[in-house]
């Protein structure tokens, strides 16, 4: 059947062309129409399928497409709304309420939609999907693209779509993958590994393709290292300073030369590239001019293959293969409008041309003229223009630059300052001169870079002065540095000028001297400042009294003002940091010519990045604990140098005269030695002559060594002894002991009240708490005698004054000198809130063990750091700080021949002690004493310690574990695969996951760590019977029921003697407890290494019960003569066993009888004992008093109720109406 002429698409092929044209021209067209063809089709087609499938010219392929395109438009609309509206009337339901009163219109009654057949609208077969525009899409890539034939001598053929996008026919198409949210490196990832699995014949390890592929110049890709870096991002972090945080020489300020065994490594990851990275920039150069290695280089680095290797120097193409735009190509090679510009203010050393080889480009060129530019051939012959004085080394280095500026994400020319400042540095230390290449200290200047980059907002252009020299060349119309600082155009006067001219170290007074003024005004400076400064520059150039306006000396300026302001301090307080740190070394390091070295010798200017870095973390070290603000100056006050006093200021005179008025009543003298009760001498002498090794002639008493102070009553009373000896002769040793208590009773006292005056006087002076005076007196070694004898001597303000003149031409006052120590180290235990038991532990044996130091006095900024970790500690411990001190002295108690199970169990044990004190896991404790000690895992110094609250904090604040933080911390510099995929592994969990560590209870970790018991053999002893003892048996064995071996036992018993044991091979240790000669319970306490003490089943220690006696010297003597009626008389008994033991608490009963009688005792109403029946008392003693109201003589006994034995006295008569005798 014909078609209808009146079609659409029909009459608008008629408005279009004319009959003849219709016909003649366009008869495929005509056809198709005619056959009742669609416009849809045609439309699809566009202009370019109308031109090819129906040849049509490209003029009116475009008249008639716009036509069509509006017929197709009006088709499809009308046909979406007929689909949306239903074709027939539906019976409508009964209404009911105001709705069948008022019928109105609806969506519903006007259209008729069919929802019976319409999809939800989010759905995946909606027209209006996402779906839907995918198809599209894809139709339309394959109708007007990919059917467009390729030209066989095209160079670059078109690539489909599926080979392309291998992976894409494949993907399943649901609800999850079109509405789920979808990062887009898990999009990325697959879509590569699918690309590159398909285009391989063998299977490839994608991580290695993309680590090992350097083009595009996005590449290497390590994702392992993008995780690590992402992870530390996320939390703040870069790599190297979680480096920094596991290493044991962290700080670094704390060590000579600024720097460890890992500083460089953790300065390599700081800078943020992966160690694919650093390998691209720091491999060999290329300088090969054989065509197969040009070739390998090109197509590695490039992607350029055969030819197109060639075609490098070719503007347009080399941007293509860089992705530049023009103006960046221009900005790298610093030509055009990114020309250099040298400063009108320096003077020029030679006719050079300026170009990108003196400024902007130094690296690409290699500081050697003429520098890469371009040959440009006209404007609109683009496609001709050619890089010139270019060769294939300056390529390579374009290379390894390019990829750098993506990397840091900086401008080329500051990447180029940043580049050329660290080889400068690095030029100055090397023989023969650096290739100007970038080497591993180049990107620990980098490293550095990056950390006060991203933490002070540290610019380029000052860093590159803090490590070389300021810029004298400009960009552009942007100034140069110089000019920007000293020069700037607001400033009207004479401009400073580095034409080596000289100016005064120390300006005169009053005399006006332009260079400092411009100098001062350019940095913000004052004059006091500037002679500090100026001082310090003048000392690392070895000049004495002049500086020379070049550019060294400016930088040097510009260095130490710009860098202390960065890091928050001022420029003074820069100076007197670097003295501390590391003393003229250091200061040098910065005033001088700034140097980078790794291997770096004690007589050489340090390595400047270490020492930026040393005073960096310092800085940040005091700003964290904030002890005074700011708190720089009060850390450099406190760890300097004692200045000698010249004279006693009103408050130390006013400490020596309340010493005096407070020491007359402590002294140590005669007349109290005879008023408590000792003889006095013959002739009127003095006693203290005769004690000269305990106190002086005044009466102070005298401190002795550490051995004797330890016990210092035993040699008090054998000096004591030695004295009544000399001053009463031998006599009777009862009656000379009894002196000697007495005296020694005075000597203590005195003793005691000369402490408690010192203590309190210098508790006020010092502004100390009072239980803190002598220890911090002692740690700055000083004595109570030191500070009486000195208050004593300095008697009058004359004599004073005198001493002061005297010593003032030796070495000046030491006692001044000392109470300024003590002030100084007041002032340190005040802040940090240091405990009188953490210094007497520190005294005693922490010096020795927990900072590995030989002399207990010393006090410098690692002693200061490192009681600043005991306090920290403290404040993140949930334990009072006992328990952690505890902890360190028992740890370092602990033998050194510890066998595997108990140091198996000293290693458990300790780690539960520290989870419990810092609220942390066992495992996580663990990991850090296995990484700080690999040898017995233990923490036992405050080194280690630091480490672990290091971690401990790092932990609380990002949510990694110690495991993590370890594994990315000592991540090695170089590849190494598994160590760098581990780490990823665990940082990617800790994002995901935030576990809860297991924190041990107080109370039961420890009971659940080995199972001990105890029991004794007897449980009731003799005292003062030989070989008399009880053997406590103690087993330790594990939880799974196994012995352990070698596991000290020790020991603590008050009345008897019980020694150290170990454990046998099933873990059984034996310890035999020998009585003393005191009776009572002995409880024992036994204890494992590091373990609590535990109680042991306890013994009784008595008398012998079957060997009890009443001893007849110790009864008490009966009258000899006739004993008055009703007068009482006093007698007494002593119970004693065969060993002397007494028996204490005994019950005894008394009795008597008149003489004559046959049975004994028999109450005697006559006779009164009183009382007839008692207790014997501490001494085994019991006594009672017998009288008689009617007179006669009588036999008196007393008996031992326990064991029955009867002990009688001698008869007693009573006047009046008795017997005779």
């Amino acid at each position: 059947m014909a078609v209808s002429r009146n079609r659409p698409l029909q009459q608008l092929f008629d408005e279009v062309f004319s009959e003849d044209e219709r016909r003649k021209k366009y008869p495929e067209l005509s056809t198709y129409i005619e056959e009742g063809g669609s416009v849809f089709p045609l439309v699809e087609k566009g202009v370019q399928g109308l031109v090819r499938d129906f040849k049509l010219s490209r003029e009116d392929a475009h008249a008639y497409l716009r036509r069509a395109n509006a017929l197709a438009i009006h088709v499809r609309r009308q046909f979406i709304e007929q689909t949306l509206t239903g074709d027939e009337t539906q019976s409508l339901q009964a209404l009911s309420g105001l709705l069948s009163l008022v019928p109105g219109p609806s969506f519903y009654r006007l259209f008729y939609p069919p929802f019976d057949r319409l999809c939800p609208p989010d759905a995946l077969e909606s027209v209006t999907s996402p779906v839907a525009y995918l198809i599209e899409l894809l139709m339309w890539i394959r109708d007007r693209i990919e059917s467009v034939s390729d030209d066989d001598t095209e160079p670059f053929p078109k690539m489909p779509l599926n080979g392309r996008r291998t992976d894409l026919a494949n993907l399943s198409i649901d609800f999850k993958a079109v509405h789920q949210a979808v990062s887009s490196v898990d999009i990325i990832v697959p879509v590569l590994e699918t690309f590159i699995q398909a285009n391989s014949k063998e299977p490839v390890d994608v991580d290695e393709a993309m680590s090992t592929t350097r083009y595009p110049n996005g590449l290497p890709y390590y994702r392992d290292w993008t995780t690590i870096d992402f992870v530390a991002r996320h939390h703040d972090l870069s790599v190297g300073e979680v480096a920094r945080v596991v290493d044991l020489s962290f700080p670094y300020f704390l060590q000579p030369d600024g720097q460890s065994a890992d500083a460089g490594r953790a300065l390599l990851h700081a800078s943020r590239l992966g160690p694919y990275q650093r390998m691209l920039l720091t491999e060999d150069p290329f300088l090969s001019e054989d065509p197969d290695e040009l070739e390998e280089f090109y197509l590695l680095n490039f992607g350029a293959s055969g030819i197109e290797g060639q075609n490098i120097n070719q503007v347009r193409f080399f941007c293509e293969r860089t992705k530049l735009e023009a103006l960046e190509l221009e900005a790298l090679l610093s030509i055009e409008s990114f020309a250099p510009v040298r400063s009108a203010n320096t003077a020029l050393k030679n006719a050079v041309p300026l170009d990108g080889a003196q400024s902007g480009s130094v690296y690409l060129n290699a500081g050697k003229s003429p520098s890469v530019g371009i040959d440009f051939r006209g404007e609109d012959r683009e496609i001709l223009h050619r890089l010139k004085d270019w060769s294939h080394s300056r390529i390579d280095r374009m290379n390894r630059k390019l990829r750098l500026d993506q990397w840091l994400g900086l401008p080329p020319e500051q990447v180029d300052a940043l580049l050329m400042a660290a080889i400068n540095t690095e030029t100055r230390t090397q023989t023969p001169e650096h290739s100007c290449w970038i080497s591993p200290d180049t990107l620990r200047a980098i490293g550095l870079f990056q950390g006060l980059r991203e933490r002070c907002g540290c610019t380029v252009e000052d860093f590159a002065v803090f490590i070389d020299q300021l810029s004298i060349f400009g960009r552009g119309e942007t100034l140069s540095q110089f000019d920007r600082v000293f020069n700037p155009p607001s400033f009207s006067a004479e401009p400073l000028k580095l034409d080596g001219s000289p100016f005064p170290v120390f300006p005169a007074p009053g005399a006006e001297e332009m260079t400092v003024s411009r100098l001062c005004h350019g940095l913000g400076i004052n004059l006091h400042t500037y002679r500090h400064l100026a001082e310090a520059i003048a000392v690392a150039q070895k000049k004495e009294q002049t500086l020379h306006c070049d550019l060294a000396t400016v930088s040097s300026f510009y260095r130490l003002v710009k860098l202390p302001l960065l890091l928050g301090i001022t420029p003074v307080e820069a100076i007197i940091l670097l003295m501390t740190l590391g003393g003229e070394r250091w200061l040098n390091a910065l005033a001088g010519t700034p140097r980078l070295q790794s291997n770096e010798q004690q007589d050489t200017t340090p390595d400047v990045l270490n020492v930026i870095h040393a005073m960096d973390a310092c800085v940040r070290w005091c700003n964290e604990h904030r002890w005074d603000e700011p708190p720089v100056p009060w850390m450099l006050l406190v760890v300097a140098p004692i200045t000698v006093p010249a004279a006693a200021s009103s408050a130390e005179r006013q400490l020596f005269e309340q010493l005096r008025n407070l020491l007359t009543a402590a002294l140590f003298s005669n007349t109290a030695l005879l008023m408590a009760g000792v003889p006095p001498l013959a002739g009127g002498a003095d006693w203290l002559d005769l004690l000269t090794a305990l106190v002086d002639h005044d009466g102070l008493v005298m401190v002795k060594s550490q051995a004797i102070e330890l016990d210092y009553l035993a040699y008090a009373r054998e000096r004591l002894d030695l004295a009544v000896r000399a001053g009463i002769g031998e006599g009777d040793a009862a009656s000379r002991a009894q002196i000697v208590e007495k005296m020694l009773d005075v000597l203590l006292q005195a003793r005691a009240g000369q402490v408690s005056v010192v203590r309190e006087c210098l508790a006020v002076h010092a502004q100390l708490r009072s239980e803190l005076v002598v220890w911090v007196l002692a740690w700055a070694q000083g004595t109570v005698y030191q500070v009486l004898r000195q208050a004593i001597e300095r008697t009058t303000e004359g004599d004073e004054v005198a001493a002061y003149r005297r010593r003032e031409e030796d070495e000046g006052d030491p006692f001044l000198v000392l109470l300024a120590d003590v002030r100084r180290r007041s002032a340190v235990v005040m802040k940090l809130d240091l405990s009188a038991a953490l210094l007497e532990d520190y005294l005693t044996y922490g010096y020795r063990v927990w900072l590995k130091r030989e002399d207990k006095h010393e006090f410098t900024l690692s002693t200061l750091y490192y009681l600043t970790v005991l306090t920290r500690a403290f404040k993140l411990g949930d334990q009072p700080p006992a328990a952690l001190l505890d902890y360190l002295r028992e740890v370092n108690a602990l033998p050194d021949d510890l066998g595997t199970d108990a140091l198996s169990l000293a290693q458990e044990t300790a780690a539960i002690r520290l989870a419990i004190f810092f609220t942390w896991s066992i495992q996580e404790v663990r990991e850090c004493a296995k990484w700080v000690d690999p040898q017995q895992e233990l923490i036992k110094n405050l080194v280690q310690l630091d480490l672990l609250i290091r971690v401990r904090e790092l932990a609380a604040s990002s949510g990694m574990d110690a495991q993590t933080i370890l594994l990315m911390g000592t991540l090695p510099a170089a590849v190494d695969k598994g160590a760098y995929s581990l780490a990823a592994e665990h940082a990617l969990l800790s994002l995901s996951t935030s576990p809860v560590p297991f924190v041990p209870h107080d109370g039961e970790a420890l009971e659940h760590t080995v199972m001990t018991t105890c029991v004794v053999d007897r449980t009731k002893l003799v005292a003062n019977k030989p070989d008399e003892q009880a053997t406590y048996t103690v087993t330790v064995k594990d939880l799974s029921g196994k012995g352990l071996k070698g596991v000290n036992v020790y020991w603590q018993a008050e009345l008897g003697n019980i020694n150290k044991s170990a454990t046998d091979v099933n873990g059984v240790a034996t310890a035999v407890f020998t009585p003393g000669k005191v009776m009572g319970t002995a409880a024992p306490r036994y204890w494992l290494d590091l373990y609590p003490k535990q109680q042991a089943p306890s013994v009784e220690i008595d008398l012998d019960e079957t060997t009890l006696f009443f001893p007849a010297p110790l009864m008490s003597q009966v009258p000899d003569g006739v004993v008055l009626v009703g007068q009482e008389v006093e007698l007494s008994a002593v119970i004693l066993d065969r060993y002397g033991n007494r028996g204490i608490g005994m019950s005894v009963q008394w009795g008597g009888k008149p003489q004559g009688d046959v049975d004994f005792p028999v109450p005697q109403v006559q006779m009164v004992i009183r009382p007839s029946e008692a207790l014997t008392n501490q001494d085994g003693l019991t006594r009672v008093f017998v009288s008689s109201p009617s007179g006669g003589t009588f036999e008196v006994g007393v008996t031992s109720l326990d064991s029955k034995i009867t002990a009688l006295f001698e008869s007693i008569t009573f006047a009046g109406g008795a017997l005779p005798r």
